[in-house]
């Protein structure tokens, strides 16, 4: 056989095509379609990683590295274009959007990305969101595309949230005195990235340094009493967050006082945020709690929630903020009392929410919000053998705050993308000896 001859008997690397994928890519196609109607523009630019994963439904750009811009979006109303240089393309087309109908335009990697998208752009009106050599930024108008979630979307956002849920849990059932925040959040970071979701924000916040520092991460400063460890975690370039506190031997009464507090804020807030709602609607329900509660000036304290998406935040609570909820749109509510710090991102829905981070194993609290349940997270009481040994009936509230067994892994399917496929007979989905989209696009 000569060598550079190909074994038949060898078993033939395939790809696959993701039907769902496709379809998700055609709906944004004519958003933007409409978009550029509207602008009276001949074509987008992309090149922020949140609009790069929004259209290509979940594709990666970034090298891991968001500030170098590497690969770019050229979108006109009947095409869409891939940018890149030479070393990305195979990965870009293999693994990250094979089979989405992209085109692509390349260069070697040693020529300067810029003059690639100055040879797109020329001869054409364009817009873009990072007004590129002068091109029309149109960054804040995206928004409204990336939102409200198209249906793929919102079937990946329980996934992400329901592994999130299970990482942070699990990692909160392993914490014992002594052990560092940067303990925790390390284990925390390895049960995500093992699932290849990455931690976007990690806070471990031991016995109340929450707060005064609202927006503390951690350090190697040991637990004692109490620790809440929040996280927010990105897949599919689509952002989730959660919070869970857990208390070690007895739960201190000024947590559990500030904790219910927190508790009514947080239920309220998940309850009057339904579609077609404005912000600023929103906000005086819970701005009430705080003040029937003696607390009117605590809400200044910390930020209370935010809107999710492609962005970490798409849009942040405020008193005044008039950006309208719109079914489905996920919603990351995180009030703080003292150094009680609940958190669970919800999915706006008609008429009501969808609690996307709530849990069949962490011990639960049900806050009644105009005759309505809301679920909320209790905290969780771990005893050690010493103390468990010893303990009476005296333990504040302890019917609320029971133990559970937490399993290693969820029993859930894989996150990752299924991309390839042994198919020896069958040369229907991608046999990749097929170079073909590397060739140069039509919109030379």
């Amino acid at each position: 056989m000569n060598s550079g001859s190909m074994d038949e008997s060898a078993p033939r690397r395939c790809l696959i095509q993701d039907k769902r994928r496709l379809a998700d890519v055609e709906q944004k196609q004519e958003r933007v379609r409409q978009f550029l109607n509207s602008c009276g523009a001949d074509a987008l630019l992309l090149q922020d990683p949140a609009n790069l994963a929004w259209f290509t439904a979940g594709a990666d750009l970034t090298r891991n590295s968001p500030d170098s811009c590497q690969t770019s979006l050229f979108i006109t109303e009947e095409a869409r274009l891939f940018a890149t240089n030479a070393v990305d393309s195979s990965q870009l087309f293999e693994r990250e959007a094979f089979g989405l109908g992209f085109q692509l335009k390349q260069r070697e990697w040693y020529q300067p990305h810029g003059s690639l998208i100055e040879d797109l752009c020329r001869g054409r009106k364009v817009v873009s969101d990072s007004g590129f050599e002068g091109t029309k930024n149109v960054a804040k108008r995206l928004q409204k595309l990336r939102l409200p979630l198209t249906e793929l979307e919102v079937e990946r956002y329980r996934k992400l949230a329901h592994v999130l849920v299970h990482a942070v849990e699990v990692t909160c059932s392993h914490v014992r005195k002594g052990l560092t925040e940067a303990a925790i959040a390390g284990e925390l970071s390895h049960r995500l990235t093992r699932r290849t979701i990455t931690p976007v924000r990690i806070q471990v916040c031991a016995d109340g340094r929450n707060q005064r520092y609202r927006h503390w991460s951690f350090s190697e400063d040991a637990v004692e009493n109490y620790v809440t460890v929040s996280c927010v975690a990105r897949r599919w370039g689509l952002h989730c967050a959660v919070s869970r506190t857990v208390c070690l031997n007895e739960v201190p009464q000024e947590l559990w006082a500030a904790h219910q507090k927190a508790l009514l804020i947080h239920a309220t807030g998940i309850f009057f945020s339904r579609s077609g709602q404005q912000l600023k609607d929103v906000w005086p329900k819970v701005q009430r709690i705080y003040e029937k509660f003696g607390m009117p000036s605590e809400w200044q304290l910390s930020d209370q929630a935010d809107v999710m998406g492609y962005r970490l935040p798409e849009h942040q609570l405020t008193p005044g903020s008039e950006f309208e909820l719109q079914a489905p749109t996920p919603l990351f509510w995180h009030p703080g009392v003292a150094a009680a710090m609940p958190g669970d991102t919800v999915l706006v829905q008609n008429g009501g929410c969808e609690i996307l981070t709530g849990s069949t194993a962490w011990p639960d609290l049900r806050v009644q919000v105009k005759g309505h349940d809301v679920t909320c997270p209790g905290l969780l009481l771990i005893h050690d053998a010493k103390v468990a040994a010893k303990s009476t009936d005296d333990q504040p509230v302890h019917s609320l705050f029971q133990g559970f067994e937490f399993h290693e892994d969820p029993d859930d399917a894989r996150v990752d993308s299924i991309w390839e496929l042994d198919m020896t007979s069958n040369r229907s989905v991608f046999d990749e000896s097929d170079s073909s989209y590397s060739e140069e696009s039509v919109l030379d």
